[in-house]
């Protein structure tokens, strides 16, 4: 059978799920909230099959690859699977925790050459591109308490509006700004650029091909075999003529306090229309080569399952 594209998969899950599991962990906290999800995440593990492959053939391409720097004893089997699985439970279990104030800064830890207080001190703007590769909602969380440059957070997929919405209507501090989408249109970057003028960042994936082309991709090497990634985050930041960062945020496993790497890519990134592709490469590199570099750190924190090497259909 086919695997179909990410984004043509049917969402396992519901608002009124979300709202209830919140519910749950808001007045029973994180040992009731693990002793209901081990059942759940077992059932999912089960009868997910293709995510279940997927998991496999990641963690066996991180062990082939690492070589010597394997993170992995011996070739990952089932347990890594579904100890893989789990991980994604309590990554969900981290998002509440850090939109309700359980996670201080004092558990984060600035890895990247750029801090948050650099992003607060310049007058302009600037896009972020993160990852499905560890939780972005703690950066998110602990800089809109600590900053007051408002983070627009692009969203395509309408589980990520379930889960924001439910965890507003469990505790209506939650602020955040979520913009949800089907496609970059012209529209859409005229509102962006106007609010990265006015000093605001924009918040956007770069490991998931588009909802609506999945076609319009650029190849590039990761993990030793080329993966598609999608031009539209890249075309966007050119658009918006701001500076470019990296942003990947990951829970560290020996004391488990989050890694933060803020890294600064370019000041402007400047795509031709004629030699984009050739001009995209030297950016698109190092993002892979740091996504690579933190998926072999921190396997268990790769959030994207599904075939990442298949390649796109028009």
């Amino acid at each position: 059978m086919v695997e179909k594209h990410w984004a043509k998969k049917k969402e396992r899950g519901s608002y009124w799920g979300i709202v209830i599991v919140l519910r749950v962990y808001q007045y029973g906290g994180h040992w009731l909230m693990r002793l209901i999800l081990a059942p759940v995440i077992t059932y999912f593990f089960l009868t997910g099959g293709d995510p279940r492959r997927a998991s496999l053939d990641f963690l066996r391409r991180v062990h082939s690859f690492a070589a010597e720097q394997s993170p992995f004893a011996a070739e990952p089997g089932w347990r890594q699977s579904w100890y893989h699985f789990w991980q994604f439970g309590l990554h969900a279990l981290a998002k509440i925790d850090a939109w309700v104030g359980k996670v201080s800064k004092n558990q984060v830890r600035n890895c990247g050459d750029t801090h948050f207080d650099d992003l607060e001190k310049q007058p302009q703007g600037g896009i972020l591109i993160g990852s499905h590769l560890g939780n972005l909602e703690v950066a998110r969380a602990l800089a809109s308490k600590k900053y007051t440059r408002r983070m627009n957070v692009l969203v395509f997929t309408q589980h990520a509006q379930s889960f924001n919405r439910a965890l507003k209507d469990v505790n209506p501090k939650v602020d955040i700004d979520l913009i949800q989408v089907t496609d970059i249109d012209m529209g859409l970057t005229i509102l962006l650029k106007e609010r990265i003028e006015q000093g605001e960042f924009v918040v956007i994936v770069g490991d998931r091909t588009s909802v609506t082309q999945p076609g319009q991709t650029i190849e590039q090497d990761f993990l030793g075999k080329p993966a598609a990634f999608a031009l539209g985050p890249w075309i966007l930041a050119s658009v918006l003529e701001c500076p470019v960062y990296f942003l990947f945020c990951l829970k560290n496993p020996d004391d488990g306090h989050y890694d933060l790497y803020l890294n600064h890519a370019c000041d402007q990134l400047k795509l031709p229309r004629k030699s984009r592709r050739e001009a995209l490469q030297p950016v698109l590199k190092a993002y892979s080569e740091t996504l690579e570099k933190l998926a072999i750190r921190y396997p268990y924190q790769w959030f994207n399952f599904f075939d990442f090497w298949k390649k796109d259909s028009q």
